[in-house]
């Protein structure tokens, strides 16, 4: 796109890039050369200020990767160690989100059904009710409680038959590649299955009364089996609380030990194991309370041929696309990913299936993808490696994908606003300007995205930075001070002496 510059009056255009020399155009009278102070071009000098952030000590032992370039005058503003491999954290999701809405359609509704395999008499169910999952990530207890309303307003007051949960439309794999074993109590690092609740998660809360601690579950469930072993304190806590799921025969115990300050209300998320079993029972126990008396158990099945469906619960996928983004949320990315692959190859879908659709899809954007790796679709995993190059090459992309890029777009975290960047960059020039994914594990830590330079061009840029050990805020905060340098950028520099304005063209630039 060609790009008319309008000159002011008492105007100079610098030509070239290192010499800074001024047209050959005489100068107004009232403005001699020699008045006018040797600046470097905005681009240099950007490239400098971001140089001196990174001088710091701090990133001597580490890696910081980074690219940025104009997608409206295609040309690049920095880059430093760009086509080195990184782990990209949660920056996969920027890929797991763009790939779904192609493959899935923007379209594309995630179901919940219930069906009987009977049909009631007198009240009285005397087939199984099956619950099937087909892959939502953000069904609630609050959705659960009005399936169990639905078979009631049915006329069912009892059901001999189970309650059959059927999450066939996933394989088996609870976690991904390269995941870490201890995480396995982590609220972050959920198990997958087309049939989730609460994010997979129960919130166990405790309440100090008297002289003990008392838990409790959210929501109320006789899931989960807890063995309390907290103790209260009154002044100061000398052996720190933990609550964390046994890691042992896949057990839903949850252990709590240490002290807890009669002043504190502590509550933690903790993530079950075997899911489609939670949402089974979850459902089961609100049947019970809508006054449904349930005969059988919680089993696993599959829905047969002919049961006739009574609740279908749909989520858009831009809601799902935007929990996901917003807030990194990886059950989403995860079933996101098994999502595509069972489209687009077949039930079961897994996350091999969904690589492969996902990789489909980036080599329809021109992406070399034998040159990266992408095992997951939440970045959780530690297998991940792509360059800042690759990222910005994608991001490059998605912006000219003119039907997915406004909901791409509008789902990534807004700087100051909202999401994982409600707390960063809060203040002008990139709050409610930057819209970009973080990306956090231990040892890395990542920004990709978009911002709005202070000419109105479009950058896109990735920074990832890894391999460190000191505090994360040490480097989101030079994260945030590169993108306020981006957000301030521009071609145009005003004079200190007046308010005219010198325009910089740069070499090969329309």
């Amino acid at each position: 796109m060609k790009l008319h510059y309008i000159i002011p009056v008492l105007t100079f255009v610098f030509i070239g890039c290192a010499s800074g020399r001024l047209a050959s155009k005489p100068l107004d009278s009232s403005h001699k050369p020699e008045q006018i102070p040797d600046m470097p071009l905005p681009v240099e000098q950007l490239k400098h200020n971001i140089d001196s952030l990174l001088s710091d000590t701090l990133f001597i032992p580490s890696n910081v990767c980074i690219k940025v370039v104009s997608l409206d005058k295609n040309d690049t503003l920095y880059e430093r160690n760009s086509s080195l491999l990184m782990n990209p954290g949660s920056n996969i999701k920027l890929i797991t989100s763009a790939a779904a809405l192609s493959v899935l359609d923007t379209n594309c509704q995630f179901k919940t059904t219930v069906s009987f395999e009977s049909v009631p008499v007198n009240g009285i169910l005397k087939g199984n009710v099956y619950l099937k999952g087909y892959g939502n990530p953000v069904l609630t207890s609050s959705d659960i409680e009005c399936f169990a309303d639905a078979v009631r307003t049915r006329g069912v007051n009892e059901i001999k038959g189970n309650i059959v949960v059927d999450d066939s439309f996933f394989d088996d794999k609870y976690w991904g590649a390269g995941w870490v074993w201890d995480d396995e109590s982590d609220s972050d690092a959920p198990q997958i299955n087309p049939l989730s609740v609460n994010n997979n998660c129960v919130r166990i809360s405790l309440l100090g009364d008297l002289d003990a601690v008392y838990p409790f579950t959210e929501p109320k469930t006789n899931f989960v089996k807890i063995i309390n072993d907290a103790k209260l304190t009154a002044d100061s806590v000398r052996v720190p609380l933990k609550i964390k799921r046994s890691c042992y025969g896949n057990e839903n115990t949850i252990l709590i030990e240490g002290e807890v300050l009669k002043s504190k209300r502590p509550s933690m998320k903790i993530p079950v194991c075997s899911p489609e079993y939670y949402t089974g029972t979850l459902f089961k126990e609100s049947l019970e309370r809508a006054g449904v008396i349930v005969r059988g158990r919680v089993a696993e099945g599959c829905l047969p041929p002919g049961a006739r469906e009574i609740v279908l619960h749909s989520q858009p996928i831009a809601g799902i696309i935007t929990n996901m983004n917003k807030i990194s949320d990886n059950l989403s990315a995860e079933n996101l990913l098994k999502t595509m692959g069972a489209v687009k190859y077949g039930v079961p879908g897994s996350a091999e299936k969904g690589i492969l659709a996902v990789n489909r899809f980036l080599s329809d954007l021109n992406m070399d993808t034998s040159k990266f790796s992408i095992v997951d679709g939440s970045g959780v995993s530690r297998y991940n490696l792509l360059s800042a190059d690759q990222i910005v090459q994608f991001l490059s992309a998605m912006y000219n994908q003119h039907k997915l890029f406004p909901i791409f777009y509008n789902s990534l975290p807004v700087a100051g606003n909202d999401g994982t960047l409600t707390r960063r960059m809060n203040s002008y020039p990139a709050a409610n300007n930057l819209h970009a994914k973080t990306g956090t594990l231990n040892g890395v830590s990542c920004l990709s995205g978009y911002v709005i330079s202070r000419d109105g061009e479009m950058l896109a840029f990735s920074i990832l930075m890894q391999n460190f050990i000191s505090p994360l805020s040490c480097y989101t905060m030079i994260q945030d001070k590169i993108a306020g340098l981006l957000a301030e950028f521009s071609r145009i520099l005003a004079l200190p002496e007046n308010n005219d304005s010198i325009i910089f063209k740069q070499p090969g630039a329309p």
